[in-house]
């Protein structure tokens, strides 16, 4: 029995685990390094995932955004804070999306993001032991604005070894069905992938446009058009990506 379980183990390591539902700014496979909301030795919580890539360490936009901070936190201070990083506002809702001890940049301020985008290269610089990305969502783009990023990604909220792997295919667009009246947090940031996808205002809200527009997207690829976005629907919009 445990030589099974360190099978398994070295297996989830080398190979990624894919639970349910995950979304990652890693397109390969990826460790937690420290878990959000992790209390730590100075009093404060962790408000975001800390993430290490295994392999490959490019980072890639979950979201369409816009880039609104793209470059060192303070250039004077290179170890202090979040180093180099990007934060990019998640289509035209109040919630912002951060990508932070980066070391390598590949957007610039004004760039409008798609998933799939790279922004840059996971890194060590600003306050930071060793290589990882930190990654967190905040709303109003103020620092007492924290949300949950382990509710919006469903990454296992657990720091070790174990290795995690998005596909980056409809888990973009959340684990349940999208539909009308579905807009609070997170389903607004999975709505506003939705209406990037079909090309409408991303405000994350799920109203009667949006549902008039997933209707025509239906009719158009042969699926039910009851307006709700569900499995079938998810992946024929993933295409568009």
């Amino acid at each position: 029995m445990l030589r099974e379980a360190v099978l398994m183990v070295s297996a989830a390591f080398l190979f990624g685990i894919e639970v349910d539902f995950l979304i990652s700014p890693y397109k390969g496979t990826f460790r937690v390094s420290q878990a959000y909301r992790n209390l730590r030795a100075n009093g404060t919580y962790h408000q975001g995932y800390d993430l290490v890539g295994i392999g490959d360490k490019s980072i890639y936009c979950p979201v369409y955004g816009t880039v609104i901070r793209a470059g060192w936190e303070c250039a004077t201070l290179p170890k202090k804070g979040f180093g180099q990083r990007v934060v990019v506002r998640i289509g035209s809702t109040a919630y912002y999306m951060y990508f932070g001890h980066l070391s390598k940049i590949n957007v610039a301020v004004g760039q409008k993001l798609k998933p799939g985008d790279l922004i840059g290269v996971e890194g060590s610089t600003g306050h930071s032991t060793g290589s990882h990305l930190h990654w967190e969502i905040r709303i109003n783009d103020i620092s007492t604005g924290y949300v949950s990023v382990h509710q919006y990604a469903g990454i296992p909220n657990v720091a070790g070894s174990t290795a995690y792997t998005s596909n980056w295919v409809a888990e973009l667009f959340g684990p349940s069905n999208l539909k009308k009246s579905t807009s609070g947090f997170p389903q607004r940031l999975y709505n506003s992938v939705l209406q990037g996808a079909l090309g409408i205002d991303k405000d994350g809200i799920f109203g009667a446009n949006t549902e008039k527009t997933v209707k025509e997207f239906q009719s158009a690829h042969g699926l039910t058009a009851d307006g709700i976005a569900g499995a079938k629907t998810k992946v024929a919009l993933a295409k568009l990506f």
